[in-house]
């Protein structure tokens, strides 16, 4: 037999617990999800983040690695060391923080930089390409760009 209206609402129920989707009528509309800043230090909106591989799945870290592979999101918003906050993972954002040593032009992926919490433009293969890249920016200062979060290109 089938699921009944009520089973197939239960288990939606169960599935949309473990994600939160912000459909408020703002710019910051995408899929988040709440993990604990385990960087030692706190983070601001936009800051690229990764997964703290030795706590696991909810623990996140910064990375100042280039085209790092373990690359999980964006910081949603200012999260203080040991403290649990947003962390974007897919959707439109302009908050993005870019920098790197190559302008970025409409469409170009992005990826981690070799400073903590910033994006750079990347190129598949070349790392984890998490977003890409809605408006040019010129290298050499740190920005809040627009962006898509796709998840990992790579």
């Amino acid at each position: 037999m089938g699921l009944t209206s009520s089973k197939i609402t239960a288990k939606l129920k169960s599935i949309a617990r473990n994600f939160i989707i912000v459909f408020d009528g703002s710019l910051d509309r995408g899929l988040f999800i709440e993990m604990i800043n385990d960087s030692g230090a706190d983070v601001v909106r936009g800051d690229a983040l990764m997964l703290d591989a030795a706590k696991g799945r909810n623990y996140f870290d910064t990375s100042t690695g280039q085209d790092d592979n373990q690359i999980i999101g964006m910081a949603a918003e200012a999260i203080a060391d040991g403290a649990k906050g947003l962390v974007q993972i897919w959707g439109p954002t302009k908050y993005l923080r870019a920098d790197g040593t190559d302008d970025i032009a409409v469409g170009d992926f992005l990826s981690s930089y070799n400073a903590a919490g910033i994006w750079q433009k990347g190129s598949i293969g070349s790392g984890n390409c998490f977003a890409i890249a809605c408006e040019a920016h010129t290298a050499a200062s740190t920005v809040a760009l627009d962006a898509f979060l796709l998840g990992s290109a790579r």
